[in-house]
């Protein structure tokens, strides 16, 4: 009776969190994982493959929160169990190392993250086949690393195999479709093909709007494309108004030290130095890098870029690409 009424409470902890992350509630999602942790250790052991599950979730949330240091702690010790309780061909080994990539993609780190998303990808075509979501999402990711070392036709053709998988799989209208759709907005921008990314991007945004309201968290990445997409076609008040609508939805549901909020007053900071307005520009960059400079290495392209995009303040028609 006493391990029954025990396993019930590590259950609705697992609802909760799970509750709590689909409605991006993070610091209450993380909350309740770390109780499903201690209870679950309790219960099975410390080297128990729900252990190790609830460690993975928790450092999927930590990542979300911008806490990549302690998110990759948690994957490495949920590998291990991982790896002591299955074989190297299993799907949660998969998604551990998928995680790991992402840490490592973030971290600007491109070229560990493209072995690790190329070693899940070898794995999951063996556990899946061909057409199945995982492959998609490691496609995905994979693309979107590619794309950070500037390959964006290669990007796209990987983004674009992914799209057409989950359209298989789920549908045009599922939340992974709108993603996909993002991120080839975010490839054809960086092509240059500006009509075609505005296409995809304004897509996306309507997907995710139908789906999850109207301040969902995960309308930020496609809003933020979208005002990079403005800022370069010199339309900086439209880039203004998105951007803005970002960095509120950012503000409240992950907090203003997530590289998120960096990124998203970076862009600002663009839009404003485009309206001649250097003074704001330069207090938008310096808020950019002090956050930036809270979470990754001195040398991260990031903080590199954005160093950039400060020194143009100073010097007026030097203004500097942004990501």
């Amino acid at each position: 009776k006493q391990w029954y009424q025990r396993s019930v409470r590590v259950s609705s902890g697992i609802n909760a969190e799970y509750g709590h992350m689909a409605l991006g509630e993070y610091e209450e999602a993380k909350d309740a994982l770390e109780r499903t942790k201690k209870i679950r250790s309790r219960v099975y052991g410390k080297n128990h493959p729900l252990v190790a599950s609830t460690m993975a979730n928790l450092a999927s949330v930590s990542y979300t929160m911008g806490d990549l240091k302690g998110a990759m702690s948690l994957n490495e010790e949920a590998l291990e169990i991982q790896q002591a309780c299955y074989s190297d061909a299993h799907p949660l080994v998969a998604v551990t190392i998928k995680n790991m990539a992402m840490i490592e993609n973030s971290r600007g780190d491109y070229d560990k993250a493209k072995s690790l998303y190329e070693r899940v990808l070898k794995m999951e075509e063996v556990i899946y086949g061909e057409l199945h979501p995982a492959i998609a999402s490691t496609l995905n990711n994979l693309a979107d690393c590619v794309l950070e070392q500037g390959e964006t036709a290669k990007a796209a053709v990987l983004f674009q195999r992914a799209m057409e998988t989950n359209e298989i799989v789920y549908g045009r209208e599922h939340p992974d479709v709108a993603r996909n759709l993002n991120n080839l907005g975010r490839a054809f921008k960086e092509m240059g093909d500006y009509d075609g990314a505005k296409s995809k991007l304004t897509s996306a945004l309507q997907m995710k709007q139908k789906r999850y309201g109207e301040a969902h968290i995960n309308l930020v990445p496609t809003l933020m494309n979208l005002g990079d997409l403005f800022n370069l076609t010199k339309q900086p008040n439209k880039a203004r108004e998105v951007l803005s609508r970002a960095l509120k939805i950012t503000e409240k549901k992950i907090g203003m030290k997530h590289p998120d909020a960096a990124k998203i007053l970076r862009l600002l900071g663009n839009s404003f130095y485009l309206m001649g307005d250097l003074a704001t520009s330069e207090k938008l960059l310096n808020k950019s890098l002090d956050i930036l400079e809270q979470i990754y290495e001195t040398d991260h392209p990031y903080i590199l870029a954005t160093r950039a995009d400060l020194g143009s303040c100073t010097r007026p028609g030097a203004a500097q690409r942004i990501f």
